[in-house]
């Protein structure tokens, strides 16, 4: 090909790159956030949820990894590999944390102090940033029923609960145990309790513990 075609070939090329549209960069917004319960099947695992609206200003789809866009959960870094149609869009964002890998970012969420979460990206050698806040979820004491000679702890939380302690009633200690289901209620195994005593006043002194991740002591009163 002569050098003179070549170089008008490149000048087409060149002009035809300059007069194509640029993306226009897109917005989120994080909407809600909730844990979504513990994976215990595959080992231990928080699952957390994040509800976000998109908006794509583009007449055309949009892969979110033109932009390298990541969310960012304390010590993890998700990417995300979604293509955004044009106009708004809701999704829900899964991520997972384990004690491997984020046994501090779940602990933190589990916390009053929470954790930060992040959107973000770059574009043309610039940080971009779709949102930035903090999210805690901390854990919630159980709240205990009595039925006579029997003793019920309900579970506000998202996930089950391991339990241990100790139930005492007119000075006297008994031992307590038991798995309590996310969200639910169960009977407390109470270990050499006697008919008679479950008139007195008394209180739970309890270890709850979220499985591979968290560990708390509260004392409830009767």
């Amino acid at each position: 090909m002569a050098p003179v075609r070549i170089l008008s070939v490149l000048l087409t090329l060149g002009l035809l790159a300059a007069c194509a549209p640029r993306a226009l960069t897109p917005e989120a917004r994080l909407l809600s956030a909730e844990v979504r319960g513990l994976e215990i099947s595959q080992g231990p695992a928080l699952l957390l949820g994040l509800r976000v609206e998109f908006h794509n200003p583009n007449p055309f789809p949009l892969p979110l990894s033109t932009f390298g866009t990541r969310l960012k959960v304390g010590e993890v870094a998700v990417p995300l590999d979604l293509t955004l149609p044009p106009g708004r869009r809701e999704e829900v964002l899964l991520v997972r944390l384990t004690p491997r890998e984020a046994l501090a970012t779940a602990r933190a969420l589990l916390s009053q102090e929470g954790v930060e979460v992040a959107l973000e990206g770059a574009t043309l050698g610039q940080h971009l940033t779709f949102f930035r806040t903090r999210l805690s979820f901390p854990l919630e004491p159980p709240r205990v029923r009595r039925a006579g000679v029997n003793f019920f702890l309900e579970n506000p939380n998202p996930f089950p609960l391991r339990v241990e302690g100790n139930l005492v009633l007119l000075g006297q200690s008994f031992r307590v145990e038991m798995d309590l289901p996310a969200r639910g209620e169960g009977r407390l195994q109470v270990v050499g309790f006697r008919p008679g005593l479950e008139r007195g006043s008394g209180r739970l002194e309890l270890t709850l513990e979220v499985p591979g991740f968290f560990r708390q002591s509260l004392v409830l009163p009767l």
